[in-house]
């Protein structure tokens, strides 16, 4: 759907609404730090028993990450939900998959990776759509 292009009155001018738009960047700031800080720590490569837990923490970060970014897009980014929900969604998937190990069922995590990856791409491809209907291309101007 092609909207008009705004006029300049109504360009975000003053300086919170400015900073409203760079709120939708934090999520992927704060991601890109913690890997950083990650690779940090093991520069030697991430130990065999903590993989498991490490690849799955960083899923649901990307997930959170991408639903910030998300609900940045269609401005209804809390940072107070992102926090909590990054936090909440990186324990839950490692308690997911302690217990499947705990339980004898070791690839419990496989349920969790799928859900994770299905919602890594629905929020992707609500992302694109929004950056589509912002950004037309050429001909259809």
């Amino acid at each position: 759907m092609y909207s008009p292009p705004l006029p300049a009155a109504s360009a975000p001018s003053t300086p919170g609404q400015r900073l409203r738009t760079h709120k939708v960047w934090w999520p992927a700031v704060g991601f890109v730090l913690g890997f950083g800080g990650t690779f940090l720590l093991w520069r030697g490569g991430v130990p065999f028993a903590a993989a498991d837990y490490l690849s799955l923490a960083v899923l649901a970060g990307l997930d959170s990450v991408f639903g910030g970014v998300r609900a940045g897009v269609e401005r209804h980014f809390r940072s107070d939900v992102f926090l909590s929900g990054f936090m909440v969604n990186m324990i839950l998937a490692v308690l997911l998959v302690f217990l499947g190990a705990q339980i004898g069922v070791p690839d419990l995590y496989l349920a969790a990776v799928v859900t994770l990856g299905g919602r890594i791409f629905l929020n992707l491809s609500v992302i694109r759509r929004h950056w589509l209907e912002r950004h037309p291309a050429r001909g259809d101007q």
